[in-house]
């Protein structure tokens, strides 16, 4: 199946997967793999890289300042010409700039807190999300429509973790599966209902410079054939706000085998 993607121009573009995005400032960089999941680093480690980049750039302007100083008296006089001085100022500024870069910087027991807040809040999510899965019969039996009462309880708890900018679409099921509505008839659903996918939080390890948490979720297949590695059928992203613990520019899509096997969810 093709995603549908909407351009600026507000017409539909075809591309090979399905991707929604939900953004709540209009600055915010799209991702450039649904799918993919960055590389790990873990948050001390990159918070005292930068920590040391930033030092770096301090002392490496502190020294080449003592430099062109030296230089500009080496003469014997008391001042220096009108270049020097010019470079001496933007020397001064870049170290300026670099020491409140560093003090900007969220301290390494802080940023641990909110890695381990943002993956207990992604947890909480992925269950919430895991819940709709219950309503694919429904969802199913009135071809691909979901009634809001039907989803009102999961959107209101879901509600608090999400920044009230996100919009509607981010609080409704992601993902659901058309198997899924291959359930024993009969009132409600059994508590045996086994589900063909599951969403799985990521753990995230790293913190970016504007202080938000980027947040991974995977929709994985839950029966694969033996011997097989379960598939990714959709994905999620969400940055986590250390300050306002919420998630914001949340981003959905399905991988090429999602989408074939994807129940269409309309809501009201």
């Amino acid at each position: 199946m093709a995603k549908t993607e909407i351009g600026k121009s507000g017409e539909q573009v075809e591309s090979p997967a399905r991707r929604t995005r939900f953004v709540t400032s209009p600055t915010a960089e799209p991702t450039s793999n649904g799918a993919g999941v960055a590389e790990h680093v873990e948050a001390d480690g990159a918070l005292m890289s930068r920590r040391a980049a930033i030092g770096g750039v301090c002392m490496g302007a502190a020294a080449v300042l003592c430099f062109v100083l030296g230089a500009g008296l080496s003469g014997g006089g008391s001042a220096v010409s009108g270049s020097t001085a010019r470079e001496v100022m933007e020397l001064r500024d870049q170290i300026r700039v670099a020491e409140t870069k560093a003090d900007a910087l969220p301290k390494a027991e802080d940023a641990d807190r909110a890695l381990v807040t943002a993956q207990s809040s992604a947890v909480q999510i992925a269950q919430l999300q895991n819940d709709y899965r219950h309503l694919t019969p429904l969802v199913a039996a009135k071809g691909g429509t979901l009634e809001a009462s039907a989803s009102e309880s999961t959107r209101r708890n879901l509600t608090p973790y999400f920044s009230p900018e996100v919009g509607q679409p981010a609080l409704e099921p992601w993902y659901l599966l058309a198997s899924d509505k291959e359930v024993p008839a009969g009132n409600g659903l059994p508590m045996s209902f086994d589900s063909g996918f599951k969403w799985v939080a990521q753990r995230p390890y790293s913190l970016n410079e504007d202080s938000t948490i980027r947040v991974t979720w995977l929709a994985v297949e839950t029966r694969p054939a033996a011997g097989r590695t379960p598939t990714v059928l959709a994905w999620a992203h969400a940055d986590y706000d250390m300050t306002r613990k919420t998630f914001s520019n949340v981003e959905t899509g399905t991988t090429t085998t999602g989408e074939a096997l994807r129940q269409e969810v309309k809501t009201q």
